[in-house]
């Protein structure tokens, strides 16, 4: 049986670290590292957190059905595109960009908690 929520978080992990990349080479080649915040925060929350969510379920099939996992996916997706961008512009000189930046923090601390619940709910027995 395939596991789609594992694959789709994934696969955007996957899109999310050749932009990370992608990016970081962009700040070596300019020698601008003023946003290297944001670079680590879109290989942290883009990619690492992604995997790990993925990882859990992949190895839960029974965690990953329904809204929840979508929910999920959608929060820390949404998080990380908004943040991204958000906090490059903040770091280099833009302050009106700070609420966009707090709103994708509590975005992803949503899913956070959300991934908690998901992870301490109790499992259906057979």
């Amino acid at each position: 049986m395939s596991n789609s929520i594992s694959l789709l978080f994934f696969r955007t992990a996957a899109v999310l670290l050749i932009v990370g990349m992608i990016f970081g080479i962009y700040m070596s080649a300019s020698g601008n590292h003023a946003a290297a915040a944001a670079h680590a925060h879109l290989n942290l929350i883009g990619f690492v957190v992604m995997c790990v969510y993925g990882i859990f379920f992949a190895l839960n099939p029974g965690r990953s059905t329904g809204r929840l996992p979508k929910i999920l996916w959608a929060l820390n997706t949404i998080a990380a595109v908004v943040m991204f961008p958000s906090l490059v512009l903040l770091l280099n000189g833009h302050p009106s960009f700070e609420p966009l930046v707090a709103a994708a923090s509590f975005l992803a601390l949503l899913g956070a908690i959300l991934f908690a619940v998901l992870l301490f709910q109790p499992t259906a027995t057979a």
